[in-house]
């Protein structure tokens, strides 16, 4: 079942590049985008809590985790919003793989917080990480130093 939900969450988040493309090249408003976008995560997730567990889950959340729970829908919102908007001056590949890393610092924070242990893959991949991180910033002073030599 691991497996599904993985191929799940890749495919959903290929899409959501996907749309958010989409909707740039139709020049929607971020904020619409935004908007509809984190509407019909809220109502997937209550319509399946709510057909698995019943409603009266809903009155059993600690209190904690609705504030972590707002906290960090917060902070996605204000993230996938900047991206909208910064997808417009940039490349769509640079834009989403920069998303796509972001996912280093809860797993840096895990490491860190909750002393989780990195297995010789994992390390791998946090190093593989890192090395696209520095590649985009190469690419990124090439770029730059192309636009000041023609300009």
């Amino acid at each position: 079942m691991g497996h599904l939900y993985l191929i799940l969450a890749v495919a959903s988040f290929g899409c959501l590049g996907v749309l958010h493309k989409v909707a740039d090249h139709r020049q929607c408003r971020p904020q619409a985008i935004n908007a509809v976008l984190f509407l019909a995560a809220g109502s997937v997730l209550a319509a399946i809590t709510t057909f698995k567990l019943g409603a009266a889950a809903w009155t059993q959340v600690p209190m904690p985790a609705w504030w972590v729970a707002t906290a960090c829908g917060l902070c996605a919102s204000i993230a996938i919003l900047n991206f909208q908007h910064g997808v417009r001056h940039g490349r769509i590949s640079t834009s989403w793989l920069i998303v796509n890393l972001s996912t280093i610092v809860p797993t840096i924070l895990s490491i860190l917080i909750y002393r989780e242990t990195v297995s010789l893959r994992r390390g791998i991949a946090l190093g593989l990480a890192l090395v696209a991180l520095v590649l985009l910033w190469i690419d990124r002073r090439k770029e730059e130093a192309a636009r000041r030599g023609n300009a």
